[in-house]
């Protein structure tokens, strides 16, 4: 195991430029680079993250409808699909390395949008719905967090932590919107209930899905230029791949070297514990924050505030990171986690409190969010980016799909969710720790020549 990233070809950072050059060149990015990203944008809408917000409301009308348990509810619409549905985007990753994002984007959100609406057809029938829950997930994560992180990579090199937050804004605007219009269909006047709802939503993914994986996703045809920024439309034609025909090189480091410095471990502990952190508070808000004297009405305006927070987090985060060769910014991202927990822990009664601390977690889940495919590209460069980045989420995930069921499961067997709370928290300084002695950053990496054409040593 090595303690270093080893570094080659790199794009000249812009870091020691003014914020309006920075501005400039993003508002002037090539037609083809903003249609890209505005596909980008809508695939995470109707994402499994962009439609997060269901679940916290969805496991407790299930529990409710068929007298389960509150943990077989969270691990059947919860932990089951995070756990397993990510394990496929290391392989989802390799396959957009080598065919490109479109041809994985169409077919992929063809089967989310049809697992989506079979889940009433399920009835209350836990391992059928555990199934296609789970086969739903993972196309829906093949479809978006597979496909978009390397689409944005490739079109915009120079301002990838901005598009990186703006993937996640999309993805933190549609749970703080949705927060209280799934409260609204599941549970309230609306009557639709959690089966009506799924039918509802495989119509939606449907109708954006697919027509944005078709029309919309596509990558340049070869990076060039002075500053490593994409040659004009006109110039060249977005890649669609051909068959027998090998995409340009990316410069970076292998999959298989990558994962073996400390630097990759660290990055990946670090990222799965502090998002362990809000995933249980959400997934757990209804039961959690009802012993702490709060209604479900107040519950949902909280997880919205939590969600439109998020968005500072992911603009300021992603800005922070594009201006700075310092990756100690990061520990100060990561440090809300473990205090929005402590704060939310002592709470009682206080929404003013209670609206402080899902502030404060809203703020990390929304900067972590672009740290993980901002370091990855930073250390690691871009030739394995899509396998590396979707190997550091599903292990990630794992944490995100297991920590809210092992807080239920906990709450259950303790009577309280003070202990477990607690443990979690303890989890969170530990990934504070970890961020604050990653190593500087390498010297950025620099795309230069056509396909099949790199310099220096990856």
């Amino acid at each position: 195991m090595t303690t270093s990233v080893p570094t080659g070809e790199t794009v000249p950072s812009s870091s020691g430029e003014g914020w309006k050059s920075y501005f400039t060149e993003l508002w002037k990015a090539p037609p083809g680079a903003r249609a890209a990203l505005t596909g980008c944008l809508l695939l995470v809408l109707v994402s499994p993250s962009g439609l997060s917000a269901m679940t916290t409301f969805i496991a407790p009308s299930f529990s409710k409808d068929t007298g389960a348990a509150k943990s077989v509810g969270i691990l059947v619409f919860v932990s089951l699909p995070l756990l397993i549905g990510p394990v496929v985007l290391p392989f989802a990753g390799r396959w957009v390395d080598r065919v490109g994002a479109r041809r994985v984007a169409i077919p992929s959100a063809v089967l989310y949008a049809a697992l989506t609406a079979l889940v009433p057809a399920c009835g209350s029938s836990v391992p059928m719905l555990a199934l296609v829950l789970i086969l739903a997930a993972v196309f829906g994560f093949m479809s978006s967090l597979a496909v978009v992180f390397k689409v944005v990579s490739t079109w915009l090199p120079q301002h990838r932590g901005v598009g990186f937050a703006l993937i996640g804004v999309a993805s933190s605007v549609a749970a703080a919107v949705l927060s209280p219009v799934f409260q609204w269909l599941i549970s309230g006047s609306a009557g639709l209930g959690w089966q009506g709802t799924y039918l509802l939503v495989g119509a939606v993914i449907a109708l954006v899905a697919i027509p944005t994986a078709v029309f919309l996703i596509s990558e340049p045809a070869e990076p060039a230029g002075p500053r490593g920024q994409m040659e004009p439309l006109e110039q060249m034609e977005p890649r669609m791949p051909v068959p027998g025909v090998e995409l340009p090189r990316l410069p970076g480091i292998p999959l298989g070297k990558a994962v073996r410095t400390r630097v990759w471990i660290s990055i990946t502990v670090s990222l799965a514990f502090a998002a362990a952190g809000p995933m249980t508070v959400r997934q757990n808000a209804v039961d959690f924050f009802d012993e702490r004297g709060f209604d479900e009405a107040t519950v949902s305006l909280s997880l919205s505030a939590l969600f439109a927070a998020s968005v500072v987090g992911l603009l300021v985060g992603g800005m922070v990171l594009d201006r700075t060769d310092r990756p100690r910014v990061v520990v100060p991202m990561l440090a809300a986690v473990p205090v929005g927990l402590l704060i939310a822990l002592v709470n009682h009664n206080s929404t003013l409190l209670l609206l402080v601390a899902m502030i404060l977690l809203g703020f990390a889940t929304g900067a972590e969010s672009s740290l993980g495919p901002f370091l990855i590209a930073r250390y690691f460069g871009l030739a394995s980016f899509a396998q590396l980045q979707g190997l550091t989420l599903a292990i990630s995930t794992l944490s995100l799909g297991m920590s809210p069921f092992l807080i239920s499961a906990a709450q259950g067997a303790t009577g309280s969710y003070t202990a477990p709370v607690l443990a979690l928290t303890a989890l969170t300084v530990v990934a504070v720790v970890l961020a604050a002695v990653l190593p500087k950053f390498p010297p950025p990496w620099k795309i230069e020549g056509g396909p099949g054409r790199t310099t220096g040593s990856a």
